[in-house]
């Protein structure tokens, strides 16, 4: 599709990986990605292969990309087919051509064609496109922060396992007898996969003989080293492990030599009162995110509160 002269919208596929990854580590160099973490990203994603719509010039090299992730997404008894869009990037002498806003156009309309909702957590540069295009502010980033403790009394009781491989296909009772609303279906397909992420080590628990899991991830900075809680997902009937594996997270932190845990957990979802009693805390930020459903069944999409929004939905932060 010509969108200016000079220029197509195009169709990415992964025998465009090696130019895909030439823009993406041309943008953001402290950030290299690799051939297998592309392939990891884009195309083994166990609900189908990324659509990425490219801009080429005329000498058929790409200057934007527009990427949207495949997920199933959980709104209350459906699983609907969802997109969650990343990797949103023009090269830097191409920007003002209002390319962005074509993709992203161009992605939308795909969207209602198939049905699918969407989801993002944009940048503050990236923000206004989806402004535009009657994206739906869901929330601000619900990121929890908390202090390790200086002395710490292990008497937690609770009974973990690490799994040092995948999980087992049982991982996937957890997610389904959670009895959460709205969120990206944490099947042992999914976990399987968005743990596989090349180039970073995660450390996955199974608590109390399948009632819940953990995953926790280290990010470590020049002076401060945080833990991030990835997941925590329970069953329903079992909540109480909540604040014991809690606790666990901020042993396994003091254990790791970490000053600060994190989290994302919405002020009224219905995990909070766990986080607020562990004095895990809110902490404004300046990022958001949004949804978007062109059908009214699926409004439930737009209530934060229903919504299990984990670090392991985009761990970057």
């Amino acid at each position: 599709m010509n969108i200016s002269q000079n220029f197509d919208l195009v169709s990415l596929k992964e025998k465009d990986s090696n130019s895909i990854l030439e823009l993406i580590n041309l943008i953001q160099p402290n950030i290299i990605w690799t051939i297998k973490y592309l392939k990891w990203q884009y195309f083994e994603c166990p609900a189908g292969s990324s659509e990425i719509y490219g801009v080429k010039n005329s000498d058929e090299k790409i200057v934007a990309i527009y990427c949207a992730i495949p997920k199933i997404i959980k709104i209350e008894n459906q699983d609907i087919k969802g997109r969650m869009i990343q990797d949103v990037m023009t090269h830097p002498n191409y920007r003002g051509r209002g390319f962005l806003h074509k993709l992203s156009e161009k992605c939308l309309t795909d969207m209602k064609k198939k049905g699918e909702v969407g989801y993002t957590f944009p940048n503050e540069k990236s923000e206004k496109s989806f402004r535009r295009n009657n994206w739906y502010q869901l929330n601000q980033i619900p990121l929890r922060v908390k202090k390790v403790g200086k002395l710490l009394v292990d008497k937690n009781k609770l009974n973990t396992i690490s799994v040092e491989k995948d999980f087992d296909e049982s991982i996937s009772s957890i997610w389904e007898e959670s009895n959460l609303k709205v969120g990206v279906k944490r099947d042992a397909n999914f976990l399987n996969w968005r743990y596989r992420k090349p180039g970073t080590k995660y450390f996955k628990f199974i608590l109390n003989s399948n009632q819940g899991l953990l995953v926790l991830k280290i990010f470590n900075q020049i002076e401060k080293n945080y833990v991030h809680i990835c997941e925590l997902l329970v069953k329903e009937n079992n909540k109480e492990i909540i604040s014991q594996a809690l606790s666990f997270t901020e042993q396994f932190a003091k254990k790791n030599n970490c000053h600060f845990l994190t989290a994302w957990n919405d002020k009224n979802h219905e995990y909070s009162t766990y986080y607020d009693n562990f004095k895990m805390n809110l902490c404004s930020n300046t990022r958001y995110s949004f949804v978007y459903c062109d059908d009214e069944k699926f409004n439930n999409l737009k209530i934060s509160q229903k919504w299990y929004l984990s670090q392991g939905d985009s761990d970057v932060y």
